[in-house]
């Protein structure tokens, strides 16, 4: 998303988890996929034009058919998020839960010095922010009150591990140019395939009842920051009424950038828990155990 990664979602945990982020060396931006991956050029806005003409659906039936998935989608307990970029770029698994709110965060990125493994990890639940780590002798998480994220993304729903589907369906509600593709699979299941192109300007000009204005403000923020000013983006609706698939695609300040997010396991994800509190770490015995390494 903006600042996490067009696609790979890593600083979801907010501010405790970019201080783990900056220690493991990793350079992924929040709502960036990577540092600018590659948007597949020739799925770009001639490819949607050119396939929304042969579409079935538009206007008014796809703008209430995307209003609906993503209020059917929202409505939840829990699912799972796999979010990737171009390839390369590493990939985040993202459990949400609604109530108690709660998420875990995985993610895989390239292996550096500071991460050999390339592997992180964070669990959201209760109030806390639990990251993993290997700095403190005899632990294996630290945690830090959810009072000190202070960079978390407020306008785009109760959680980063829920995706984009507020953002990106409702980007597509509030284009002019978004059609109903045709019917697809994903995951084995048939979906219908929408997609348009979101011109920046005209949606951040865009006061109708699509998509929500927190929403509409952050993803606009983000989109600008990454230098985009227009963004192909493509959805699939299970016949559920269910997002199944999400994709955006533009080019940006750094080059091409690519968001790929499945959504799975509607309301069958395990309860959420917190780390055995023997296992966790303070805050400051995990910037101890730094000290003591460096």
């Amino acid at each position: 998303m903006r600042v996490w990664g067009r696609g790979i979602a890593l600083v979801t945990a907010g501010a405790a988890l970019a201080v783990m982020l900056a220690g493991c060396g990793s350079g992924e931006s929040e709502h960036d996929g990577g540092s600018g991956g590659s948007a597949d050029p020739e799925r770009g806005e001639g490819a949607s034009d050119k396939g929304s003409a042969t579409g079935a659906g538009k206007g008014a039936d796809v703008r209430s058919a995307l209003t609906a998935a993503a209020r059917k989608t929202g409505e939840q307990a829990s699912y799972k998020t796999l979010q990737t970029g171009t390839p390369g770029s590493g990939r985040s698994e993202m459990l949400f839960q609604k109530s108690p709110s709660a998420s875990v965060i995985k993610s895989w990125n390239k292996p550096s010095k500071a991460s050999p493994s390339g592997f992180s990890q964070v669990i959201s639940l209760g109030g806390k922010t639990y990251v993993h780590t290997d700095e403190v002798p005899g632990k294996s998480w630290y945690t830090l009150d959810d009072g000190a994220d202070a960079g978390r993304d407020k306008g785009s729903g109760e959680s980063r591990a829920a995706g984009y589907v507020p953002e990106f369906t409702g980007a597509l509600a509030a284009s002019p140019s978004t059609r109903r593709v045709g019917e697809e699979r994903v995951g084995g299941r048939p979906a219908d395939h929408y997609r348009g192109t979101v011109v920046v300007d005209e949606l951040a000009a865009y006061t109708g009842p699509a998509i929500d204005k927190g929403v509409r403000d952050s993803y606009v923020a983000s989109t600008r920051q990454q230098g985009m000013s227009s963004v192909v983006i493509d959805l699939w609706v299970g016949k559920d009424g269910l997002v199944l698939k999400s994709q955006e695609a533009g080019r940006g300040s750094k080059g091409p950038g690519l968001v790929v997010e499945e959504y799975s396991d509607f309301g069958a994800v395990p309860a959420i828990m917190a780390p055995a509190a023997n296992t966790v770490a303070t805050w400051k015995e995990f910037v101890d155990g730094i000290s003591e390494r460096s």
